[in-house]
């Protein structure tokens, strides 16, 4: 056998119908053509009949695809809080009123306590509302228009007249006398009338029979009166809380101010750069806040909170040293001379024992001319300091 056919040794040849026996069957075993008849319906996919999967809505696939984006986006400990806050709204523990504030909120502690936060004060605001209604009355009244009012007894005052007065209707002033008079009589006290003028017109309103009519028409009058003190107090009430914060602007302004164009604001303490930024920064600088009222302090705000009994004793202490001294003008002059007796004494004493150190073995007399040498430096000094 030639090189070429070797190539081809143990090959066998097969027939077509020998390589469909090998297969194990013939071509119309292995499958069965499909042909449609005249008059049937053409067969359903058999390789994907309906039923066999479930397909996804598009909508609902895209909102899963734009979730599953959003969270690969967030930080770890971002997606955290996200989880938490969402359990927390499920729980019921956080309402939320609105679902695209909870939606674009950040994922953070701080938000937590936010939606925390205004959860409780919804809860008490409702609380509240349902407290008050429970009352009725002059109570309930007092409750509704006591914010317009910086005196208590007022208040309560108008709420029982206002509550007396819108508890009358017409069927009650009608052949009511009494309360023809009591109505019409207040009506002319409040124009001004006199006593004896109230009493004449009343007289000439009976004699006239037009005592109901006049009650009927002084009724809503004196309501309406009534009203208008609420209104007007709490005005007042907003005008004075304005002049208020004004004021307080305007003193702290003029505070810094002060500090900024003064040389110095005790005689013999200069004031430079350093010393004013430091003196307003303890001034303007906040180093506590209530938790409760979310009132900020400064550093000596603080202290006084902390101690208002110490405080008030250093105070005055203060003032029997002078340091609060004012003048005819009641502008303030700080006398230091007491604080700078006490700082001389203490140089003194310092210097005695170090020159008693120095002069240790000279004679009995050693501590009297330690005393008058740190006395006579001290002089120096002070004349020095003085030119």
């Amino acid at each position: 056998m030639s090189k070429g056919n070797e190539l081809y040794e143990g090959l066998t040849i097969m027939s077509p119908q020998e390589m469909e026996s090998s297969l194990g069957g013939s071509k119309s075993d292995s499958y069965e053509e499909t042909v449609i008849k005249p008059g049937e319906e053409e067969p359903e996919n058999i390789l994907n009949p309906p039923g066999d999967e479930e397909i996804e809505d598009d909508d609902e696939q895209e909102e899963s695809e734009e979730s599953e984006t959003e969270d690969k986006d967030l930080d770890p400990r971002e997606a955290k809080y996200k989880a938490l806050l969402s359990e927390l709204v499920e729980e019921g523990i956080i309402s939320v009123e609105d679902e695209e504030e909870l939606k674009n909120a950040p994922g953070s502690l701080k938000t937590i306590k936010d939606f925390l936060n205004k959860t409780v004060e919804k809860t008490i605001g409702e609380k509240q509302d349902n407290w008050k209604k429970g009352f009725t009355g002059a109570k309930k009244k007092f409750l509704e228009i006591e914010d317009a009012f910086t005196d208590a007894d007022q208040a309560i005052m108008v709420a029982q007249r206002l509550d007396y007065l819108e508890s009358i209707d017409t069927s009650a002033i009608r052949g009511n006398v009494d309360l023809q008079r009591q109505l019409y009589a207040e009506s002319l006290k409040v124009k001004g009338f006199s006593h004896d003028k109230i009493t004449e017109e009343l007289q000439d309103a009976e004699a006239l029979g037009k005592l109901e009519k006049k009650a009927l028409a002084a009724h809503p009058e004196l309501t309406n009166d009534t009203r208008s003190i609420v209104n007007r107090s709490k005005e007042q009430k907003e005008a004075m809380t304005q002049k208020q914060i004004e004021d307080q602007n305007k003193m702290f302004d003029n505070l810094i101010t002060t500090i900024d164009t003064r040389d110095h604001l005790i005689e013999g303490l200069p004031l430079n750069k350093i010393s004013r930024e430091k003196l307003k920064g303890n001034i303007i600088n906040p180093v506590y806040t209530d938790p409760k009222s979310g009132k900020e302090f400064n550093s000596l705000m603080y202290k006084q909170s902390k101690n208002p009994t110490e405080f008030e004793i250093l105070l005055n202490h203060y003032d029997t040293l002078g340091l609060f001294n004012i003048d005819k003008e009641g502008k303030f002059k700080p006398d230091i001379s007491k604080l700078k007796k006490i700082a001389k004494t203490a140089a003194i004493t310092e210097l005695d024992r170090v020159i008693d150190a120095e002069d240790k073995g000279v004679g009995r007399n050693s501590s009297l001319n330690g005393s008058k040498k740190t006395s006579d430096i001290l002089e120096k000094l002070e004349r020095m300091y003085k030119k």
